[in-house]
């Protein structure tokens, strides 16, 4: 059952890299203080933008900056 817990996590830094790497920028969202009609605006104004909006855990984000070498995304 781990294993599979930590090939899930891998396959989940594996993708958020790829979506890094590809991307032509990348803007990190803090929602906290957003109420649920704020924050469906906000992703529809997004989807209309054609923007991605996805939501990851802080430490896979974490080592997805780390291993393409973008650290300093780590402190926001």
């Amino acid at each position: 059952m781990r294993e599979q817990t930590i090939k899930a996590k891998e396959q989940n830094v594996e993708e958020i890299k790829e979506k890094i790497n590809n991307a032509e920028s990348i803007v990190l969202v803090d929602y906290r203080g957003l109420n649920v009609e704020q924050l469906t605006e906000l992703r529809s104004r997004y989807r209309k933008a054609g923007v991605e909006y996805k939501v990851y855990k802080n430490t896979m984000m974490r080592f997805a900056f780390k291993d393409s070498g973008l650290e300093g995304f780590n402190e926001y």
